[in-house]
């Protein structure tokens, strides 16, 4: 091979080389935005994971302004048509009969509602929320669970044969957190469930459909605001709603 030979071929070499880096170069610049991209999505994804657990850490903050095991003695604001959102739900039972309602009953308040469960069977969390109570009051509820979600909601579920929480443990909506029974003030097995607005109760059938397994609307309004000390309000200081085209038909 002469030295002409040689000279080209080496000349050949280099251009190759310099398109080859040119063309890496643009891989590299068309590459980078799109790993920016992902980047971002994943601190999206991470941000919003940290606020999600940080809201189920200390649910519904802004309503609250403590964190004690009194079922009544809760402290707080409520705004005027604060809108509660119902999305994100689960039936704490499948079962669909109803024993009794919320209301009067027998020369008292019936505070919730009470639902035919079996002994054993499975207790779910209605929303992902944080258990502020887990106790046992013989005289009443039995063995209960209250937890406290991010919606500003908090549910009771009583009677309970086992609590398989405890307490200022988060909770998933749809985790089992506890098993049917038949304890404390109770003749015969059922769920004894309640929804509450700063200790004061709210009757569970505005808001859960038992017979259909699902709830009412996506949404439900408290009307009238709530402020409160260490005294719970009567029933009839909350007027309750549910927002505008947010009804079972517009959820089938």
């Amino acid at each position: 091979m002469d030295f002409s030979t040689i000279k080209k071929t080496v000349g050949i070499f280099v251009l190759s080389m310099v398109a080859v880096s040119g063309f890496a170069q643009d891989i590299i610049a068309r590459q980078a935005p799109s790993d920016k991209r992902l980047k971002d999505i994943r601190n999206v994804k991470l941000n919003n994971t940290a606020a999600i657990s940080a809201d189920l850490n200390n649910p519904a903050a802004n309503i609250y302004t403590d964190w004690t095991d009194n079922l009544r003695s809760c402290t707080g604001a409520v705004p005027a048509n604060y809108k509660i959102d119902l999305r994100g739900f689960c039936m704490p039972t499948t079962n669909r009969k109803i024993n009794s309602n919320f209301g009067p009953r027998w020369g008292r308040q019936h505070e919730g509602m009470d639902v035919k469960v079996y002994i054993g069977d499975t207790i779910r969390a209605a929303f992902d929320g944080k258990v502020r109570i887990c106790k046992y009051n013989g005289g009443g509820y039995g063995y209960y669970i209250v937890i406290r979600h991010p919606n500003g909601l908090e549910t009771l579920y009583g009677h309970l044969s086992k609590q398989i929480v405890k307490k200022d443990q988060v909770v998933r909506a749809g985790e089992p957190i506890g098993l049917g029974g038949n304890t404390g003030r109770s003749n015969g097995s059922h769920l004894h469930f309640e929804t509450r607005v700063l200790g004061q109760p709210i009757d569970p059938a505005l808001m859960f459909d038992f017979v259909h397994q699902d709830v009412v609307s996506d949404y439900f309004v408290l009307q009238n605001g709530i402020s409160k000390g260490n005294s719970v309000q009567s029933a009839s200081t909350i007027s309750t709603g549910s927002a505008q085209g947010n009804n079972r038909t517009a959820r089938k």
